[in-house]
């Protein structure tokens, strides 16, 4: 048995477990109590999940192209550079 909740707008019977009606698709969170019906009915069936959209295939990427790497007989390597020191921070002008 389990506790299911009349739409007050279409009254089919929900799980307390959905937020919206399936068939009208009235708000059921925030209900006056008034507006409140309650039933015992069978085990409460799970929420309906949404059906994920089909999947879209997409082309095969395009294989990348490499070059070979040519040294150029000028360039110094990165690695004789030396380091840059941080910044000294700034005294505030009074």
């Amino acid at each position: 048995m389990g506790l299911w909740m009349k739409c007050p707008g279409c009254h089919t019977t929900n799980p307390l477990s959905l937020q919206v009606c399936p068939q009208c698709g009235r708000s059921l969170n925030n209900l006056p109590p008034a507006e409140r019906v309650y039933v015992i009915g069978p085990a409460a069936e799970p929420a309906p999940v949404a059906k994920p959209a089909p999947a879209v295939e997409s082309p095969p990427a395009a294989q990348p192209v490499t070059r070979p790497q040519t040294a150029l007989p000028d360039a110094a390597p990165a690695a004789s550079q030396p380091a840059k020191q941080p910044k000294k921070p700034r005294r505030k002008k009074k």
